[in-house]
């Protein structure tokens, strides 16, 4: 698995409900978080700590962005 695939199963995960809008202040920096984490875990690291960490991340974002 490459990076872009990586990341395209990634915001897949984190965009079940359509709250990241293209374009938007939260979704810039889910991308670039989503970027350093495949860049520092790999791919399948990435995917593997954000499927365990999704709901704090999530809530993370809102705190952050609200």
């Amino acid at each position: 698995m490459n990076k872009l695939q990586a990341m395209a199963q990634i915001m897949l995960l984190l965009n079940e409900d359509y709250a990241l809008k293209p374009g938007s202040r939260k979704y810039k920096i889910v991308r670039k978080m989503i970027s350093y984490k495949i860049d520092r875990l790999g791919p399948e690291g990435a995917i593997s700590q954000i499927k365990d960490t999704k709901a704090h991340l999530l809530a993370q974002l809102d705190t952050l962005v609200a």
